[in-house]
């Protein structure tokens, strides 16, 4: 089974909403030193397990997607560098993408992905169960293109850490807050520099969560 996180920034929070940007990440649920596929010398993460790229709005727009203003203005009290990142690709030699030519190049990445290693299925996970699934879903449908992920094996980080918590609590005796659920693990942050909002860097933020949250379980052991 091979994972891989999906991120989308955009301009609304609505199923229907324009997407600005698009990152994915391949990662490994087993491995014990990192989550991230790096190369052999393991100096760097390897860029083919990393998807990025930013979108078009002109093809959003005619189509009839979601902008919202109070995402906007939203957008607008975020960070200098957040925005940077926002902005960064939108050149002569590296162009915005039309939405269709972004989701269709997002698949092959992921079908090349799955090829090289061994043609093994791929849950697609992604940070709340009705944001960036739901967009990916509308999409697809309005452009007829089938998603090459089984329903299935879609994944939500943020359920999986809250419930990962509660297992834990439970098994040490210890009262489950929700909001203290972030507090076993450690923030990717700390580990790395990267911009917030950014659709990688926050790929690698739940990812890193997870992968924390699935050692802690897999080493869990329950009273007798």
């Amino acid at each position: 089974m091979l994972d891989i996180t999906l991120d989308f920034e955009t301009c609304s929070l609505t199923p229907t909403a324009a997407v600005m940007s698009i990152g994915a990440v391949a990662w490994k649920r087993d491995s014990e030193k990192s989550p991230f596929y790096n190369l052999k010398d393991g100096s760097t993460q390897d860029p083919s397990s990393v998807f990025s790229c930013h979108i078009d709005l002109r093809s959003m727009f005619v189509n009839n997607y979601t902008f919202d203003g109070k995402t906007a203005e939203w957008w607008g009290a975020k960070s200098d560098e957040a925005k940077a990142s926002l902005l960064s690709n939108d050149s002569y030699e590296l162009p915005c993408r039309p939405i269709e030519v972004a989701v269709k190049d997002l698949f092959e990445w992921i079908e090349d992905f799955k090829k090289e290693h061994g043609n093994q299925d791929v849950c697609l996970w992604a940070q709340g169960s009705d944001f960036d699934i739901a967009i990916l879903r509308n999409i697809c449908y309005k452009l007829n293109i089938n998603i090459p992920v089984n329903y299935t094996y879609f994944r939500d980080h943020r359920t999986f850490l809250y419930e990962a918590a509660r297992l834990i609590c439970n098994a040490c005796g210890v009262f489950y807050y929700p909001e203290k659920a972030y507090d076993l693990v450690e923030d990717y942050k700390d580990v790395d520099k990267g911009a917030e909002h950014d659709p990688v860097f926050d790929c690698k933020r739940s990812i890193y969560s997870t992968w924390q949250m699935m050692k802690k379980l897999t080493h869990l052991k329950y009273p007798e």
